[in-house]
């Protein structure tokens, strides 16, 4: 199976946000684990610098998931459009 630029470009955007994915859900890990706490609660995150980081690294997340979607609904797009 032989890709086209295109195809090769989403591939290796997918891999990029996904390496970014991965390493901001280890740093939640383990801001989670120096604090004790993996259940935050509102009260948590809005009243330490612990939860302002963990509310930040939750955002870039989301969007992050969000973009990977986009990917790679565009590579199976151009993936059957051939």
């Amino acid at each position: 199976m032989k890709l086209d630029e295109k195809e090769k470009d989403s591939l290796f955007k997918i891999f990029i946000f996904s390496v970014i994915q991965l390493f901001c859900f280890n740093i939640h890990t383990i801001i989670s684990a120096l604090t004790g706490d993996f259940n935050w609660t509102v009260e948590r995150l809005t009243s330490s610098f612990e939860g302002n980081i963990i509310q930040i690294i939750e955002l870039i997340l989301m969007i992050n998931g969000i973009i990977i979607f986009l990917y790679v609904v565009v590579f199976l797009i151009l993936l059957l459009k051939d």
